[in-house]
């Protein structure tokens, strides 16, 4: 009687019922969460993998627009490699945007690591992690195959090199450049993500284990009543086994995509399936997509529903296909969702509706703008670069050629004396300079202007939609006096201007680089009338910089063609009464236009750079001519050559060099050379001055300071310098008769000339009045149009063979008739004063 009752007990009580039901749903679902762990694991990993393979694929792509860049001839190779360098240094990713790309190439020799600089330009054939890997050797080889490959090894945690971590990296080689570019993802990170991932499916199971064993409880006690409702109760239990086993085959067709969302709509529209992953990407449980087939269009913001409309009428096929588009989460984010479906047919190909795949694509999207913004603005200022400039003055010429009433102005600024702050204060001070600058720009114009930095101190302004050309006058004004406004950075105060060129619309139908040329070609012509100032383009600025660009080309082909020639012009020794040597002076005879005077090329070759070439060629020839006339001139051995050296050749390291290289080859020594400096050079390299003077001052070579008086050389800097010989400029000995502070200038060199042992050439004496009053102020040597005008090279040999033959032809009786003259009129003088 006992055990009938214990039997019954747990035959028709809850309890006795429970146990079973409750066991089996428990094993049941440990069983299928055992099941899933590991496709749910390689879903994950596959899912990792594809996305750093994708992030990869990104930044190949923005180094191959970049390359487009260089063939287009728009970027130089070294300027795009720099970039690309630069844009994959900046690049972030991941929970914490500490994910990171490298490159190497296949040397392998580290180009850039964002972490660990130290490895860049280094050669790491050897490099290995801790198991002994040859992780760059690993890389160069998982990187030969066309879509790239993975590499696993051990490598520091992010940015913190004492930790180290198990990592899987996806390589692939940009072919152009020859690089390897990198990224990967730590298993540790992984391992984390999916673990939360694991433990949330766990709680979901609990959670049905719990609501299920709460139905059975209920439906339980209803059995109780009656062997009715036990039979209800068998038989809804059947029907929810059932109803679990079609969940587990459903749980298994979708195993390997459970990361993604994924996403069954049958012929009528209704949602067939929906996998659990739509809540953790649209915030939104599965039951709701079930409930109301519409939600999903109702989710994509209102700009993209139409792009999704077509989408479904275009996948309805076996191909297929892919859109990218943006949806509002429950909590009220946008994010962009990537789809990619296809039409899904039964047996005899019934059609069954279309299965769509969602993924996340925010953090690529953003990476993707994030680039675009790189190549479009200045990466220091955060301005419009010279890409997005040339844009948009392309954009007001096109309204300007369809509106009559539309006036736009381009202006180009430089700032002055910008060099003087990098060199004296620093680069990041520099840095500061233009942050502040770009500040004060965006300050003074308009929300519908473009500011944009074109490079170095230079920037663009687009002034849109004026009332007036006259209004950009205004505006360029306005800006001028702010920036002449002191910068005040950390205890030091600079004060800078800046030099403005202006092109005001109307403009020709030419494209919108050349626009900027004007305007840079105007500017350049501000800084020429003294800085500080805004000049407006003319036609005649543009003809003014062809003639200089024809010139340049002109000149380098001259050098070629031998159009140049060297004429030199006899010094004077006031003292032995005969020529002491010879000024070499370069000449021009341009085939077409006749002589160009020096005045017009020299200033050309200067700002060129050609005058390195030139200064050098006349060096060279100049000794060779000496070393003729001293073999076929008897007496010659004593004269010496002058050559002129300019700023940029007197900053050469190897000066020295090539100075003793011409020497030897024209088999003279160091004593036949002088060489004269203007006194700027010396101020400008003062350092560099004295160090180049010295070495060649050591070996015998004499040197010159030209055109004294016209700089700002210290009588300290004067006696520092190993000189000989100071030369007084031109332009006061011109004026020395009609202006007495010119006499007094001349009078006061002389006399600081002889304090220092130096002695003095007075350059372009044209009278007796000025040789006489040189005389008397006891100059030691003179050279000007009065005794000789430059002479070609036979002429000049002519000369020194008159001066070996003597008579009344050389120039030694042409100077002792001169020094006659100045004493007889001085005896007038007295007489006439008595």
């Amino acid at each position: 009687m006992r055990s009938r009752r214990l039997s019954s007990f747990f035959e028709f009580t809850p309890l006795g019922m429970l146990l079973p039901a409750a066991l089996t749903l428990a094993l049941f679902g440990g069983s299928i969460f055992l099941y899933l762990l590991p496709s749910i694991h390689n879903a994950f990993m596959n899912d990792r993998r594809e996305n750093i393979r994708m992030l990869t694929g990104t930044v190949i792509n923005t180094l191959a627009h970049l390359q487009q860049r260089v063939e287009a001839g728009e970027l130089g190779p070294d300027e795009a490699r720099d970039m690309g360098r630069e844009l994959v240094r900046a690049m972030r990713y991941g929970p914490e945007g500490k994910d990171y790309f490298w490159i190497n190439d296949e040397t392998p020799r580290m180009v850039m690591h964002p972490y660990i600089p130290e490895l860049e330009g280094r050669e790491l054939t050897e490099y290995t992690d801790t198991e002994g890997k040859a992780l760059f050797m690993e890389f160069i080889r998982a990187a030969e195959t066309p879509q790239g490959g993975f590499v696993n090894y051990h490598w520091q945690w992010k940015d913190q090199p004492e930790i180290l971590a198990r990592k899987l990296s996806y390589v692939r080689k940009f072919e152009p450049w020859g690089w390897i570019v990198g990224t990967g993802i730590y298993l540790d990170d992984v391992q984390g993500e999916l673990a939360g991932y694991r433990n949330r499916l766990a709680v979901i199971f609990m959670a049905i284990l719990l609501v299920v064993a709460g139905i059975e409880i209920y439906v339980l006690r209803k059995f109780a009543r009656g062997a009715r409702e036990r039979a209800k109760i068998r038989l809804q239990r059947e029907r929810l086994l059932d109803a679990l086993r079609s969940g587990e085959e459903r749980y298994r067709t979708i195993a390997d995509f459970a990361y993604d969302w994924e996403m069954w709509i049958d012929t009528d529209g209704g949602v067939v399936y929906c996998s659990p992953a739509c809540e953790r990407i649209s915030g939104h449980p599965p039951e709701r997509f079930f409930e109301r087939p519409g939600l999903l269009r109702e989710v994509i913001v209102p700009e993209d529903r139409e792009a999704w409309d077509k989408y479904l009428i275009f996948i309805n096929t076996e191909v297929g296909g892919s859109l990218d588009f943006r949806i509002v989460t429950r909590s009220g984010q946008t994010r962009w969702i990537g789809v990619v479906g296809r039409a899904v047919s039964g047996i005899g190909m019934k059609p069954l509706g279309i299965r769509c795949s969602f993924r996340d694509i925010t953090d690529r999207k953003e990476m993707e703008e994030q680039l675009r913004h790189q190549a479009l603005h200045d990466p220091l200022t955060e301005l419009a670069n010279r890409t997005l400039c040339l844009d948009r003055i392309g954009q007001a010429m096109r309204r300007a050629g369809r509106r009559g009433n539309y006036y736009f102005a381009v202006v180009f600024l430089d700032l002055d004396r910008f060099k003087i702050i990098n060199d004296s204060l620093g680069h990041r001070f520099g840095d500061m300079v233009l942050v502040e600058t770009a500040n004060r720009l965006a300050r003074h114009v308009r929300t519908l202007d473009t500011v944009s930095r074109f490079g170095g101190d230079e920037f663009v302004l687009l002034l849109d939609e004026l009332a007036s050309p006259g209004e950009a006058i205004r505006i360029v004004k306005r800006i001028r006096e702010e920036l002449a406004q002191p910068f005040l950075f950390g205890g030091h105060e600079v004060q800078t201007t800046a030099s403005f060129g202006i092109v005001l619309s109307p403009v020709p139908d030419i494209r919108s680089s050349e626009v900027l040329q004007r305007a840079n070609i105007a500017m350049h012509q501000a800084k020429e009338a003294g800085r500080n100032r805004f000049k407006v383009f003319t036609a005649r600025m543009l003809e003014s910089a062809v003639d200089q660009l024809t010139m340049e080309n002109d000149m380098r082909r001259g050098l070629e063609s031998g159009e140049f020639h060297v004429e030199f012009q006899p010094i004077m020794d006031l003292g032995g009464s005969d020529i002491m040597g010879f000024e070499a002076l370069a000449r021009w005879q341009h085939p077409e236009r006749g002589s160009i005077p020096p005045s017009e090329f020299i200033p050309m070759a200067e700002e060129s750079g050609i005058i390195l070439k030139l200064g050098e060629w006349v060096l060279r020839e100049s000794l060779l001519t000496l070393a003729r006339w001293r073999k076929k001139t008897s007496g010659a051995e004593d004269i010496f050559i002058s050559v002129n050296l300019s700023g940029k050749q007197f900053a050469r390291a190897e000066l020295d060099k090539l100075v003793i290289d011409a020497l030897r080859a024209a088999s003279l020594p160091p004593e036949a050379l002088k060489l004269e400096i203007t006194e700027s050079a010396l101020m400008d390299h003062p350092e560099t001055a004295i160090n180049v003077l010295k070495r060649l001052r050591r070996i015998g070579v004499r040197f010159s300071i030209d055109d004294f008086g016209t700089g700002y050389s210290s009588l300290s800097q004067l006696q520092q310098l190993p000189v000989d010989t100071l030369k007084v400029d031109r332009s006061f000995i011109s004026r020395m008769k009609t202006d007495p502070e010119n006499m007094e200038i001349v009078r006061a060199v002389i006399a600081l000339a002889h304090s220092l042992g130096l002695d003095v050439v007075a350059e372009g004496v044209e009278d007796a009045g000025q040789l006489c009053s040189l005389m008397e102020l006891r100059c030691e040597s003179v050279q000007g149009f009065y005794f000789h005008k430059p002479l070609a090279p036979h002429d000049a040999e002519a000369l020194l063979q008159r001066r070996a033959e003597g008579g009344d032809a050389s120039p030694g009786q042409r100077m002792r008739e001169a020094r006659q003259g100045c004493r007889d009129a001085r005896s007038s003088d007295d007489a006439g004063s008595a």
